[in-house]
């Protein structure tokens, strides 16, 4: 299960069921983050953070102020009716139509049993419109055993006291008799609704599914006569153009991590190595209050059950943590600890969210040290992480035997910052863990001959794949471990992936066919120039990545590259990273920053 503690503390304080999306607005700067010293962003970085901000949540475009609230905050696992209300804002309210054919000339109440009288709205037509009495209950129409015939001039007349025995408020259905007795229209009384305005719900899994539509009332009232798992999403809609007029959407606090159109592979997806990063730069720039839904959202990928308790899943749907895959990859992970040690590091000792975080961090630093290998050809070396598709479909319990040196580059970050935050017993356990998989990486990843990192390597051997992240993060942890002569060799290797495209330079992943400029990668390798003593060289590089959109989002890559999983979309870790680097430059907290508070526990 993936989050569910959250629900009494977190959820409750942030997450309040079905809500409209919030973004918050930079108010002449971030807030002052806990912890850290007064810091005002640089005006150029604010255009790229509000971007940030705006890939949380959903991504449905709203045409008015309009909105919608459910009844309740119904959970993923709810199938039965969802009914709420809505209130129209900034449009003409349209025209209404009545749902149901029948008019009586006074409402009985539930136990009245006297003559009722009343018309229908429906061409007369001797012998055809029958009026049929029902009970409504909880569990649905139940009939009355009790039909009169209308007369005519389209009026009628009943007995109720001839009803069958039985509860519940009196309900009237007109029958077609010249239509093998189908019912036309909706069972009065029934509110009249607007014309060409709809209700409609969807459920989110692995993705949105429309599950059921209806009539908008005129009394702003509507329900559904059923729903299905998943997270519940409501639109009110306008039936004759499509726009949506107001949504309700789950606030997960997770980000979209690209800003793709409806129907592309990617949209609505949550990588969580994005979200780690999205919290970090939250936590950079010192706006508090974004960086608690993160921190939130970040928790909800947490399983908190089962053999991989602890263990963040590699991503899920934006507005459905909880049906996520647990697939586990120990990098993704590695830096997702390391964002959630961050956030508790400046949380204060009395805030009410500290002991879920650092319970989180707790769980998700036992996972980490769960997956180092005690003997054998990869001893102190972090495993791949668990689960894995195969062809009976996906095996959640799957080990991954391989070890990456970026994943262990990750899980050290986290492990050496997890031995200065938690609790004593954990701390020292973590230190421990972290001065064996040090040893481990320079006994096992790193390569002397060539003066830089392999990518990684299995029981079978090395795997010398070249790849740009173990050598520019490779120089980042090189430096931080004390090691500067072999940082500044790791980090001249780069330069064999140097690159120029679309009038952008920076770094291509790996060795490619073709031209093009990776920007995370790039402003990783920034970050290493500073890291190891060149503020110019990385101030070089970000401006080789040449300016932002207007809007602050920045592609993932030049081109797109299916092959290395390289895409044009605009991206929160393209975003992210280039923020981070720029913070770094400035002399702020950014990522595996070892000047960062930590606020060690007792």
């Amino acid at each position: 299960m993936i989050g569910a503690r959250l629900a009494p503390a977190l959820r409750t304080a942030l997450v309040a069921g079905l809500t409209l999306v919030l973004t918050v607005p930079l108010a002449g700067g971030p807030a002052q983050a806990q912890g850290s010293s007064p810091q005002e962003t640089p005006a150029h970085d604010a255009a790229a953070w509000a971007w940030v901000r705006g890939q949380l949540g959903s991504d449905t475009p709203v045409t008015t102020p309009s909105t919608i609230t459910a009844d309740e905050a119904y959970p993923d696992a709810w199938t039965g009716p969802v009914s709420g209300t809505f209130e129209l804002d900034g449009v003409t309210p349209p025209g209404q139509v009545a749902q149901t054919p029948i008019e009586v000339d006074e409402a009985p109440d539930p136990d009245e049993q006297g003559v009722l009288h009343g018309q229908v709205g429906v061409p007369p037509s001797p012998g055809r419109w029958i009026v049929d009495v029902v009970r409504r209950t909880p569990g649905g129409e139940v009939s009355a055993q009790l039909q009169t015939l209308v007369d005519p001039s389209g009026s009628f007349s009943v007995d109720l006291a001839a009803a069958a025995p039985g509860s519940g408020p009196w309900g009237l259905r007109l029958l077609d008799a010249h239509a093998g007795y189908a019912q036309n229209g909706e069972t009065w009384p029934a509110a009249a609704v607007y014309e060409h305005l709809e209700v409609q719900l969807w459920v989110v899994t692995d993705a949105a599914y429309h599950v059921g539509t209806v009539a908008a009332r005129v009394d702003g009232t509507f329900a559904l006569p059923d729903s299905r798992p998943g997270a519940k999403v409501l639109r009110l809609v306008d039936g004759r153009s499509g726009a949506v007029l107001a949504e309700a959407a789950p606030d997960t606090g997770l980000v979209r991590s690209f800003a793709v159109p409806v129907g592309h592979p990617l949209h609505g997806r949550t990588y969580t190595y994005d979200q780690a990063l999205a919290l970090l730069t939250a936590l950079s720039v010192g706006d508090e209050q974004t960086a608690r839904r993160l921190g939130v959202g970040l928790l909800s990928l947490q399983l908190d059950a089962g053999a991989q308790r602890g263990g963040l899943v590699s991503s899920s749907a934006t507005l459905a943590p909880g049906a996520a895959v647990e697939e586990l990859r120990t990098g993704i992970h590695g830096v997702g600890t390391y964002a959630l040690l961050r956030w508790l590091g400046e949380l204060d000792a009395q805030d009410p969210l500290r002991p879920e975080v650092e319970a989180g961090a707790t769980w998700a630093v036992a996972w980490l040290m769960d997956q180092q290998v005690h003997q054998g050809a990869l001893a102190g070396l972090v495993t791949g992480g668990h689960g894995q598709h195969g062809p009976g479909g996906f095996d959640p319990g799957a080990g991954l035997t391989w070890a990456s040196t970026e994943h262990n580059l990750d899980a050290w970050h986290a492990l050496d910052l997890a031995s200065t935050t938690l609790g004593a017993g954990s701390a020292t356990a973590a230190g421990a863990a972290a001065d064996r998989l040090e040893t481990a990486v320079m006994d096992l990843l790193w390569e002397p001959s060539t003066g830089g990192f392999l990518q990684g390597r299995s029981p079978e051997g090395p795997d010398a794949t070249r790849a740009l992240d173990v050598d520019s993060w490779g120089a980042i942890w090189l430096q931080a471990t004390g090691r500067q002569s072999q940082a500044a060799s790791a980090l001249a290797r780069t330069t064999d992936l140097a690159s120029s495209h679309a009038g952008r330079t920076g770094y291509a992943p790996h060795l490619v066919a073709d031209p093009l400029v990776w920007t995370e990668g790039s402003a990783g390798v920034a970050l290493a120039e500073l890291r190891t003593g060149d503020p110019q060289g990385a101030g070089s590089t970000l401006a080789g990545l040449g300016p932002a959109a207007p809007d602050g989002a920045r592609p993932g890559a030049t081109r797109d590259a299916p092959e290395v999983s390289m895409t044009t979309a605009p991206a929160v870790a393209a975003v992210t990273w280039v923020l981070l680097t720029e913070q770094a430059l400035a002399g702020r907290p950014h990522i595996w920053d070892t000047s960062a508070p930590t606020g060690a526990s007792d």
